[in-house]
């Protein structure tokens, strides 16, 4: 049962909100002898206070619910406090702009011409992928993931392992591993006056 101070008129008279003006009056007329100060009833389950409140409360409510207009605008205040948790619906979203286009990149044939450094970046950029996520997975130096975008040759390392690096870079963004290292290595081989600069060189 609810605290008293959290029942509302119809519920302080234990009828229901389609109560005739009769059954109201009926209501009352019980709970006005419930509640009375000769009650046994009344006071052998509340106490003095209790019953004192009960009464006034009862009053309260027989006026307001027998008055056909303060009844309306009564009815009208429980159905806009219990709004929320009847319909249960959430307010609907406002309603946005949709985002401006995002510019695609350069369509890109995977499986044919020559895979250079800016190439490759393109590749990975269109799936969205970092050169972090590409050097935590792989355990390589994100500097040397950089160098071969932009082929810094004289930055890498040793060809043996910049083919094992770029192998690598292309599985993860799901190019052909063999491909791909292949025709970067053919670049790399191309700049060999690059490579005798390379701090790496014995």
């Amino acid at each position: 049962m609810k605290p008293l101070s959290e029942q509302n008129h119809y519920e302080i008279l234990e009828i229901p909100r389609t109560a005739s003006p009769q059954e109201i009056e009926r209501a009352f007329r019980l709970a006005r002898e419930t509640y009375s100060e000769g009650s046994l009833a009344g006071y052998s389950v509340f106490g003095e206070g209790e019953v004192s409140a009960l009464r006034e409360r009862a009053e309260t409510a027989f006026r307001v619910l027998s008055d056909p207009e303060a009844r309306e605008v009564y009815d009208a205040s429980l159905v806009a406090a219990e709004a929320p948790e009847v319909r249960g619906a959430p307010a609907p979203e406002p309603i946005q702009a949709p985002p401006a286009p995002i510019e695609p990149f350069e369509e890109i044939d995977e499986e044919s011409g020559e895979y250079d450094g800016a190439r490759l970046r393109r590749c990975r950029l269109r799936r969205g992928i970092e050169l972090e996520d590409i050097a935590g997975i792989t355990k390589i130096n994100p500097s040397y993931l950089l160098f071969i975008e932009e082929e810094r040759f004289k930055e890498l390392p040793a060809a043996v392992y910049v083919r094992g690096f770029v192998s690598s870079y292309a599985s993860c963004v799901g190019l052909d591993p063999r491909l791909v290292s292949v025709s970067y290595m053919k670049r790399l081989a191309a700049a060999p006056a690059e490579r005798g600069r390379s701090r790496f060189s014995r």
